[in-house]
């Protein structure tokens, strides 16, 4: 049967029939190759910046050693909209392989009929039946039947559309590890931006109290003809200027909080508690900096990321929406049968008398159709076209990304480790103006502007170290998060 419908089909379109004799059932899809990437990266860091190295594996943010961030993260992974959003869509593509499945089998339905007719004695055929003995106006017919049809896919239309379904279910699939990724590396991005921004608002008051009593005692000095004006002008100027920094950091906190809350999946005003909750002795609270580790390069990425692995999937059932629209112009082959009970009245209908039974089959094959299956398949074409430059494209922007955030962290890392040291050094400066001032050798006013100068150079180290931790977050994610196929991943679409 197989062979008589290729052989047929190859009468009706011979210009397509060589891919279906090389390929009953299955047509061919071409290979598609990923862009040319690098053996390695060319940041990837040799070793750990400040807590050492952590692998890329599921739960990347525990790695941070923050219990605080951990709940967060979690709550957000298991409440976050967008991901509830993406996993809906995965319920979606599952059912539509279910579907896709579906018609691949036969259909089977069972119906019943009752009707009552009252026929016309004054037309022709009501008429000449009256003149017959036992002539009844009044006809009931029952019937009870089963019906299955089953159209045979001899060119692979149906397992084409099948194919595609599961894949797109695994894009979605994949899909949904992006999203679940992407909320986990956002909420540790706020997270940390917002404990920077904390320990930034204390340092900025701390200043405002410092050149409070800078300006307080160049008055003095002033009223005692000591000082001069002018720097009790310039104290007050830079009294001024590092109070108006205070509301920026307060309203990026708030900020900062309320993103925390959306991404939990609740109306903004709770995180302020927890995060009140985190010790700020220290660091301040900023989470240390972590790298991912990197054990190989960028191709890697191909099974690493999920936005990756979603644009191949997504090619996948484009190559299989091109082999449907190709059978599509293939005869179809279809055989249906009956069986039931029909008759005059309810009390026969179950008799062996009553009983209907039929088989038929046909086949159909598009001779003309305006242009439209061709259309079709010129459309599945250049879709499946599309397709490639987008999984080009997705692969060469995840090698980008994975090298910015690479290159990001070890900058940062580097300004951080700088900074640091001018807080050292200023740390230093300032224990020994402050031995000076209790010898005599300094005065007050000397000690205070070390501490200015100490202050602006930890808000610097502050922000510096907090956006190397991002940096790391960013890494994390650019490399996919641990998240590889592998078993149990992507299954749908296999």
């Amino acid at each position: 049967m197989r062979r008589f419908g290729i052989a047929f089909a190859a009468l009706l379109l011979p210009g397509t029939a060589p891919a279906a004799l090389a390929a009953p059932g299955a047509l061919p899809v071409p290979a598609h190759a990923p862009p040319a990437l690098p053996d390695a990266f060319r940041h990837a860091p040799a070793s750990g910046p400040v807590s050492g190295n952590a692998a890329l594996a599921d739960g990347w943010w525990r790695s941070f050693g923050d219990p605080v961030l951990d709940r967060m993260v979690e709550t957000a992974l298991a409440d976050n909209f967008d991901i509830a959003a993406a996993a809906a869509r995965l319920e979606q593509a599952a059912a539509g392989v279910k579907a896709a499945k579906g018609a691949q089998l036969p259909a089977i339905n069972l119906g019943g009929s009752a009707a009552v007719q009252q026929l016309s004695t004054e037309d022709v055929q009501g008429r000449a039946f009256s003149r017959f003995p036992g002539f009844q106006r009044t006809v009931e017919q029952y019937g009870l039947n089963g019906a299955a049809s089953w159209e045979l896919d001899l060119f692979g239309r149906l397992s084409a559309g099948a194919r595609a379904a599961r894949a797109e279910a695994g894009a979605a699939e994949a899909g949904l590890a992006g999203a679940r990724l992407t909320i986990a590396a956002e909420v540790a991005s706020t997270y940390i931006a917002a404990r920077g921004l904390e320990a930034r608002l204390a340092v900025a008051r701390a200043r405002v109290a410092v050149l409070d009593e800078t300006d307080r005692l160049l008055r003095q000095r002033a009223a005692s003809g000591i000082a001069a004006l002018t720097e009790t002008d310039r104290s007050g100027a830079e009294l001024a200027g590092a109070a108006s920094a205070i509301p920026v950091l307060e309203a990026a906190l708030e900020a900062a909080r309320n993103r925390l809350d959306v991404l939990m999946g609740r109306a903004p005003g709770k995180a302020a508690k927890d995060l009140a909750g985190q010790d700020m002795a220290g660091s301040g609270g900023i989470p240390a900096v972590r790298a991912p580790a990197v054990p190989d390069g960028p191709a890697s990425l191909l099974v690493r990321r999920p936005d990756v692995a979603a644009a191949e999937r997504l090619l996948a059932a484009s190559d299989a929406r091109v082999a449907a629209a190709i059978a599509a112009r293939y005869p179809r082959l279809t055989i249906a049968a009956l069986a039931g009970f029909l008759a005059n009245g309810l009390s026969n209908l179950l008799t062996g008398g009553a009983v209907q039974a039929g088989a038929s089959a046909g086949i159909s094959a598009p001779l003309f159709a305006g242009g439209r299956l061709s259309a079709q398949q010129d459309s599945a074409e250049a879709a499946r076209r599309e397709a490639v430059a987008g999984w080009r494209q997705t692969v060469l922007r995840a090698a980008e990304e994975s090298e910015d955030a690479l290159s990001a962290l070890s900058q940062r890392n580097k300004q951080a480790a700088a900074l640091d040291t001018v807080l050292v050094r200023l740390g230093e400066s300032r224990a020994r103006i402050e031995s000076a001032v209790l010898a005599g050798a300094a005065n007050r006013v000397d000690a205070l502007a070390v501490e200015r100068q100490r202050l602006g150079a930890q808000d610097d180290a502050l922000a510096a170290r907090a956006e190397a931790a991002r940096a790391g977050v960013l890494a994390f994610r650019a490399l996919g998060g641990g998240w590889q196929i592998g078993a149990g991943q992507l299954a749908v679409s296999r």
